[in-house]
């Protein structure tokens, strides 16, 4: 499928925001984020988080919280740069940020990081009207989270809860 990114600016826009604020995380339940930090070496550095360790503060920042041993939260430390993929059925945003220091350890939780991120480029990204007039995303990443759902969304409610909170 070919595709074309259109630049929105550096403002959440209303479908992101509304899939961001940490609101509805049930609905969410299952629905991986692909992010890109730069390693040392200057290759992309993929990882996936969930909706239960990303927050919304407002149309400009973001909260994410990462484990704090783990190469993405490196990366972050070294140059705080940080691209959110957000893919779904009929959407594909990709948001740029750069990452400020991080609270390490979490309040709370002893093995996150809680990095706060300012939205610097939102991309919207669809089929080329002209080549592919009728292709259209159908899915986004999906996963299982490995234990019930209600105790799953628990400990997502608790981190978002985490990241909200003023340091």
């Amino acid at each position: 499928m070919s595709r074309v990114a259109r630049a929105l600016g550096n403002s959440l826009p209303d479908a992101l925001w509304e899939l961001l604020c940490g609101r509805d995380l049930a609905t969410r339940m299952g629905q991986a984020i692909l992010i890109a930090t730069t390693d040392a070496e200057g290759w992309p550095h993929p990882a996936m988080l969930s909706f239960g360790e990303v927050v919304a503060l407002d149309r400009h920042r973001l909260r994410l919280a990462v484990y704090r041993t783990s190469r993405t939260s490196g990366n972050l430390r070294r140059n705080g740069k940080l691209t959110l993929c957000l893919v779904g059925a009929g959407m594909a945003y990709y948001v740029k940020t750069v990452a400020g220091k991080p609270q390490d350890p979490m309040e709370g939780f002893a093995d996150l990081a809680r990095y706060e991120a300012t939205v610097e480029m939102v991309l919207a990204d669809q089929a080329r009207e002209d080549l592919e007039p009728e292709a259209r995303l159908t899915g986004g990443i999906t996963f299982d989270p490995g234990r019930p759902l209600p105790e799953a969304l628990q400990g997502w409610q608790a981190v978002v809860e985490g990241l909200r909170r003023e340091a």
